[in-house]
C-alpha cells in the first residue's frame, strides 16, 4: 500500500476509534501489525475483538478466473448445469441453464466483465477460492463491524443518511421494485467494483452492488449474506442498509450474489 493511503487509512481508524469510544472500548489496535496485504485494508480491534485484513472491494470476476486457471475448479453452478437468473421479462428469478460466474445470466447474455464482482458463486465455491487465497470468510459479526466503520454508524458505511447530499454512494434500485428502476446510481446492473468512493476505512461498495456470503450459519441451516445488491430498493428489502440481513442455502447461485475475504495477522 503506498504511504499516503496509509496515512489516510491510519487517520481514520484513529478518528472512528476515538468518535466511538466507550461503545467500543478501543485501545491501541489502529496500526496494522506490518504491511497491509496488496487490495486489503486493515480493519482495527478493539477490546472485543482483533482486528483483521479485509479485502477492499468484491472479489472480481478476474480474480475468480485466475483461480479457476490455476486450479481447474467446476463451480456448482457449472455441476448442477443451471442457476437462478432475476429475469427483467417476467419480473421475477428463473432458473437459467447455463448460467454460471462466466455468464452470470446465461450463455445467450453477456460474459461478465474481468472488473465486475464475481457473482454465481455458492458457499463451496467461495470457501475454495479463499482457501486458494489463503483467506477465510467473514463471520457476519466481522463483516457488520467492517462495513460500520467499526460499530460508528449503524445505517450506511458512510454514515446514517442513505443519500447525503443528495448523493448516492452505492449501486441499488431505485422506484417501485421491481417494476421501474430510475437508475439514479448510473448503473442499472452490476457495477465494476471501484465505482463509488470508498468508505471512510477503504472498503468499497460494501453496501449496494452485489450481496456478500458469510460463515455465519442460521439455526435453520441457512447462511447470512449481506450489504444488499443493486436489485434492492426502499419499497423491497433495503438490504443496502447495514441493518438489514438475508439468509440464503450454501449451494445458492445467484446473479446478484459475490463475496469479500479477510485475513488475520
Amino acid at each position: 500500500m503506498h504511504g499516503k493511503k496509509m496515512v489516510g487509512c491510519l487517520f481514520y481508524a484513529l478518528f472512528f476509534c476515538e468518535a466511538a469510544g466507550a461503545l467500543l472500548g478501543c485501545k491501541e489496535q489502529y496500526a496494522p501489525p506490518g504491511q497491509v496485504p496488496a487490495g486489503m485494508v486493515w480493519i482495527a480491534g478493539s477490546d472485543a475483538a482483533a482486528g483483521f485484513f479485509m479485502d477492499e472491494t468484491e472479489v472480481t470476476t478476474a480474480r475468480f478466473a485466475d483461480f479457476v486457471a490455476a486450479t481447474d475448479y467446476l463451480t456448482e453452478a457449472h455441476d448442477f448445469g443451471w442457476s437462478g437468473v432475476f429475469s427483467n421479462d417476467s419480473l421475477g428469478w428463473l432458473p437459467i441453464d447455463g448460467a454460471n460466474w462466466e455468464y452470470p445470466k446465461g450463455p445467450d447474455s453477456a460474459r461478465a466483465r474481468p472488473e465486475e464482482p464475481v457473482t454465481q458463486v455458492s458457499l463451496r465455491d467461495v470457501r475454495a477460492y479463499l482457501t486458494w487465497a489463503g483467506k477465510e470468510l467473514p463471520s457476519e459479526e466481522e463483516w457488520q463491524y467492517a462495513a460500520s466503520q467499526s460499530a460508528t454508524f449503524k445505517n450506511y458505511p458512510w454514515g446514517e443518511e442513505m443519500t447525503p447530499r443528495k448523493q448516492y454512494l452505492g449501486n441499488w434500485w431505485q422506484g417501485p421494485f421491481p417494476y421501474q428502476d430510475a437508475v439514479l446510481d448510473d448503473f442499472p446492473g452490476v457495477a465494476p467494483v471501484r465505482s463509488f468512493p470508498p468508505a471512510p476505512n477503504g472498503l468499497y461498495e460494501v453496501a449496494g452492488n452485489v450481496w456478500e456470503w458469510t460463515a455465519t450459519r442460521d439455526p435453520g441451516g441457512q447462511y447470512v449474506i449481506k450489504g444488499g445488491s443493486f436489485l434492492c430498493s426502499t419499497s423491497y428489502c433495503a438490504g443496502f442498509n447495514l441493518r438489514q440481513r438475508q439468509l440464503t442455502p450454501a449451494d445458492s447461485g445467484l446473479n446478484h450474489l459475490g463475496f469479500r475475504g479477510i485475513l488475520r495477522p
